[in-house]
């Protein structure tokens, strides 16, 4: 087989943050698989349309999670030489193929079924208000608000707290411990986040042996008593699965509620149309999700057997990347995808993947998404950035679509005591 030529990409470059129609339409004019050479990860196949995306995410027996699924048989030295705390981690679904991912897939859906997202929605509403009112002191000392810092990243940390029943005064620590995660953009960004890391296992492992003792409201609780024909989660399987939430679940939140802010920032004639009916806040979402993908791409998969895909050839063990953000923008799927439309009919964008592992925390991040924006908006419908709009402060955050900051003008002590 030929030698392929590979375009050297880096995909932590502001233009995918700043112009990604542009940068990512480039993709996608390549064809629909993109041979690739991208810093850590190597040689790769960059699946770019949304046909060649959708089918990639939802067909797990050409393509897998795991490596050594696809012959890459040298992965067990690599996880043999990975530090034990990295390994207790990967003991989530997120990194298996089947049948071990539908064993933990089921019971984890079932602990998630006993948590209602409806039934959360008061609390979240008042999570979000109570952090509003943080927003409002902030702006009463200072010119200026980061909405990032104080809103976009404390929301979701407690909701999430809240779904897995961990106790309220703990919130302070976890913030403190997921700092360093906000700014991972290379190797030695991994390595700054292990002292967080591993004292937020060692805590949890406390959590869930007090669960056991003293079973309460909460996900953690519904996680250890979830059983499948006889079988539930390992200690480890419990551990890895509740640092999958906090970890993936938290950080992706974090950037849809910043950049779903920004949109409404950005175009007036969305604000307006939500602060006319916050019933189009559902639509809304969805095609912030489609516009602003805060996830950019999907984990890799490894081609399980030689075939030809999209006219591609590819062989058994090469490593194939969709690219999310530019599915999301193909116009063979959606019309004028560059334009943002709130009620854009069938809009089916994959920003929480498809197929088998559909991200689990969907719902949950919808309605937090929901309800930030109509809590926010509704208290000060005039909110303006402190910034050019069309120039925000984008980050080189690694996979995301992610915001540095995301600063506001303070409404004002006398405008914010009386929307309050």
């Amino acid at each position: 087989m030929p030698k392929i030529a590979r375009q050297k990409i880096d995909l932590t470059s502001l233009e995918y943050r700043a112009k990604p129609f542009e940068a990512f339409g480039r993709l996608r004019d390549m064809g629909p698989l993109v041979p690739a050479r991208i810093p850590l990860l190597g040689d790769i196949w960059l699946a770019t349309t949304y046909a060649a995306v959708d089918e990639l995410l939802k067909n797990d027996k050409l393509f897998c999670r795991d490596p050594r699924n696809a012959g890459k048989n040298f992965y067990w030295l690599f996880q043999l030489l990975m530090p034990g705390l990295f390994r207790r981690l990967a003991e989530n679904m997120i990194g298996k193929d089947e049948p071990d991912h539908r064993r933990l897939r089921l019971l984890v859906d079932q602990a998630f079924q006993r948590q209602s997202i409806a039934d959360m929605r008061p609390r979240i509403e008042q999570l979000v208000d109570e952090q509003l009112d943080i927003v409002a002191q902030v702006a009463d000392q200072l010119k200026e608000v980061d909405l990032i810092e104080n809103l976009a990243r404390p929301v979701p940390l407690s909701v999430i707290c809240e779904l897995l029943g961990l106790p309220p005064e703990d919130r302070p620590k976890f913030r403190k411990w997921f700092a360093s995660f906000a700014n991972v953009r290379s190797l030695w960004g991994i390595v700054r986040v292990v002292p967080g890391l591993r004292k937020t296992m060692r805590y949890l492992r406390g959590q869930f042996e007090e669960v056991k003792r003293n079973p309460r409201a909460g996900l953690m609780t519904a996680l250890v008593e979830a059983e499948q024909e006889g079988d539930r989660l390992s200690e480890n399987e419990l551990i890895s699965m509740v640092m999958l939430l906090l970890l993936a679940g938290h950080e992706t939140t974090v950037h849809l509620l910043s950049n779903s802010i920004l949109t409404v920032l950005q175009m007036p004639h969305v604000r307006q149309e939500l602060l006319a009916d916050w019933w189009k806040v559902e639509p809304a979402v969805e095609e912030m999700l489609r516009y602003n993908s805060p996830a950019q791409f999907a984990k890799p998969r490894f081609v399980t057997a030689d075939t030809t895909f999209h006219g591609q050839p590819l062989r058994r063990g090469e490593t194939i990347m969709p690219v999310l953000a530019a599915a999301n923008a193909d116009p063979a799927r959606f019309e004028n995808p560059t334009e943002f439309h709130i009620e854009r009919p069938r809009n089916y964008h994959l920003d929480f993947g498809a197929g088998p592992h559909v991200c689990l925390g969907l719902k949950l991040a919808r309605a937090e998404t929901q309800i930030v924006l109509e809590r926010l908006f509704t208290r000060w419908p005039d909110l303006q950035p402190a910034f050019d709009p069309e120039r925000p402060d984008w980050s080189k955050r690694l996979g995301m679509r992610a915001l540095a900051t995301l600063l506001v003008v303070s409404p004002g002590a006398t405008n914010l005591k009386c929307e309050a």
